[in-house]
């Protein structure tokens, strides 16, 4: 808690956006199922589709990561090909007018900037699949920098954080995320960060866990919280 009191109240919000204000798990299984099975068509392979848990377990992860854990052993070089399959198919998802952000997300960004603090996304994504969550979900007029792999001078989320760190000029800053990468670039920068509570990991050494109600997390980083 040490290293969060020091932030408080941040400057910046930098928030994942997959697993932790997208809702990715309402519409990804049935996707990537999809996507694999027209893979496997395409290229005369068999492919075993992915069962739920095995599907969700990728999410937040980056590149090879993502894809090539459904892929048999001597197709997983295949990565590349698998994504420019599933990739449209993500976006046409997502992109298509449904709001998949979870309850609450919208007012929270909202409110954040509105009593001033600044807010950043970053995804361990490439720039198409970015480009939909800024206009098809509509992130882009909810937060103030978006941060994907594709952005100029980012290898790693941790390039991300540091370039959204620079961009609003602060000092007391804030991680909030879903998984593993978003831990280790919080803590390669010395942030404290803000754990979404799922079943997919288990972060022990988050400095706050948050269940995803927008007034505990305004709470706890010491932020007015939303008018009833």
């Amino acid at each position: 808690m040490s290293t969060l009191l020091r932030h408080l109240p941040p400057e910046l919000v930098v928030f994942d956006v997959d697993g932790t204000l997208h809702d990715t798990f309402r519409w990804w299984a049935p996707i990537i199922r999809a996507g694999v099975r027209r893979f496997a068509e395409q290229n005369g392979i068999e492919i075993a589709e992915p069962g739920v848990r095995e599907a969700e377990a990728v999410v937040g992860m980056k590149d090879a990561g993502v894809w090539s854990p459904f892929l048999p052993d001597s197709h997983k070089h295949r990565w590349l090909e698998l994504r420019a399959v599933v990739l449209p198919m993500e976006v046409e998802e997502v992109s298509r007018g449904v709001d998949y952000l979870f309850d609450g997300v919208r007012p929270l960004l909202l409110h954040l900037r509105r009593v001033g603090v600044k807010v950043a996304l970053a995804s361990n994504c490439r720039s198409t699949y970015m480009r939909a969550m800024q206009e098809g979900q509509g992130l882009a007029a909810l937060t103030d920098w978006q941060f994907c792999l594709d952005s100029p001078g980012v290898d790693t989320k941790t390039d991300m954080l540091r370039l959204a760190q620079q961009a609003a000029g602060a000092s007391r800053v804030v991680m909030v995320g879903d998984r593993e990468p978003d831990h280790e670039a919080a803590v390669a920068l010395g942030w404290p960060f803000v754990w979404r509570h799922n079943d997919r990991c288990r972060i022990d050494g988050a400095d706050l866990v948050w269940s995803g109600d927008p007034d505990e997390l305004l709470r706890a980083l010491g932020v007015p919280v939303m008018a009833g």
